[in-house]
């Protein structure tokens, strides 16, 4: 009986041995966590970045973009879609600058996806847009999560 017990608790001390030397060596942030089997590595939220940048002539129902294209006509309304991964909460902005460097428009959302998620601009205008080179830059929390380029023609 004695042999069991013993046997047993260095059972128990080489698992928890072996589960701290692993989450010594880890890597990641992922979580080793106690059940009641045994020792579960768990992984770790991912941080909230921007994934893609998408434009185009209209949107899809899960605000993907349906037409994606960089070339628009004069009056043509812009989509500029946003594939954010992870979770948290933040700012995404997006600024669309004429080919001097003019500011054309500006748009901002605060957004907390808990995992990945789409998330839409748009500009149009009433009169018809000037011909020439545009740019959208996608920003999050104020720093520059990529840009695209596109043209009016």
């Amino acid at each position: 009986m004695r042999s069991f017990r013993t046997g047993r608790a260095g059972a128990v001390v080489a698992i928890a041995f072996v589960a701290t030397i692993g989450a010594c060596n880890r890597t990641s942030d992922d979580a080793v966590v106690a059940t009641d089997t045994g020792m579960v590595m768990v992984p770790a939220a991912t941080a909230l970045r921007v994934d893609e940048i998408e434009i185009g002539k209209s949107l899809d129902a899960d605000k993907s973009i349906g037409n994606e294209t960089d070339n628009f006509g004069v009056r043509d309304t812009i989509y500029v879609a946003v594939e954010t991964e992870g979770a948290g909460s933040g700012t995404l902005a997006a600024r669309f600058t004429f080919q001097d460097g003019q500011v054309v428009e500006e748009a901002s959302q605060s957004i907390a996806p808990t995992s990945e998620a789409w998330h839409a601009f748009n500009i149009k205008k009433a009169t018809a847009w000037p011909k020439g080179k545009y740019k959208v830059e996608v920003m999050l929390d104020g720093v520059s999560a990529g840009s695209k380029d596109f043209s009016v023609r």
